[in-house]
């Protein structure tokens, strides 16, 4: 009829089906990871060594650096200028030059592989920077306070008691928060100086040991792996979040 067969024959294009589109988040939902955590690796017992070393880092931090502080800010001693000097300075030095210093102290005094050793290390690089804060603060509240409560009797340690840190928990909680989540969250203490015992490690250390082996399989296990590590310090901050920035916020501005 001089018409064209091509034109009768159907489209090869309509029967072939373009791949399907690559999605990067899948929208399948599970809690399983967060159950494998626990049952396939010791999580509890890396949480616990955190905890241990985070909570007890951050009470002997404050308690050291609150009497430091008082020191430095309402009693009167020679030398106490050159000291406040040298706290400032230490705050300001670099804490990455001091990490093979201290691993030669420790491993001279067998202190390796030991907790107690890590929660030093961490009063070595938090306490300077606590000290300074706190002894701002301190200094915002009135002297007349601490002469009427040498009037009525009161020594230096019964003033810090009862005068001081009634009027500091602000700062206190702040300096609390600093020192726990940087030794809650620090990677290269504890993988320094724990290095030797894997049943002393920590969460940050822990989770980045399997992480790179178990990622391409099963990226769930990460991801819920690290959501557990963020709750504790999360839930702490919406916790004392009001003290916390009453405590920033007083420190740097004078009354």
């Amino acid at each position: 009829m001089g018409t064209s067969t091509a034109h009768c024959r159907p489209s090869r294009s309509r029967f072939i089906r373009s791949p399907p589109t690559p999605t990067l988040f899948s929208t399948d939902l599970s809690l399983s990871a967060f159950s494998d955590l626990f049952t396939k690796f010791p999580y509890l017992t890396w949480m616990a060594n955190t905890t241990i070393v985070a909570v007890s880092s951050t009470i002997f931090s404050v308690t050291v650096a609150t009497l430091a502080a008082y020191s430095l800010s309402r009693l009167r001693y020679p030398g106490r200028g050159t000291l406040s000097s040298a706290v400032f300075f230490v705050y300001l030095f670099p804490s990455t030059l001091l990490f093979i210093p201290m691993y030669i102290v420790l491993n001279s005094l067998h202190l390796l592989d030991w907790l107690p050793a890590l929660i030093a290390v961490y009063l070595t690089f938090s306490v300077p920077f606590s000290i300074w804060l706190l002894k701002a603060y301190f200094l915002t509240i009135p002297r007349d306070m601490d002469e009427a409560a040498a009037i009525d009797g009161a020594g230096p340690f019964r003033t810090l008691i009862s005068v001081i840190l009634p009027q500091a928990w602000p700062a206190i909680i702040a300096v609390g928060i600093f020192t726990f989540v940087y030794s809650w969250n620090d990677f290269f203490g504890p993988l320094i100086y724990l290095s030797g015992s894997p049943d002393l490690q920590t969460v940050s250390v822990a989770l980045a040991n399997f992480s790179g082996a178990r990622v391409a399989q099963d990226p769930g296990l990460i991801q819920a792996g690290t959501l557990m590590t963020l709750l504790i310090p999360i839930g702490l901050f919406l916790v004392f979040q009001r003290f916390f920035v009453r405590g920033i916020v007083i420190t740097g501005v004078e009354k």
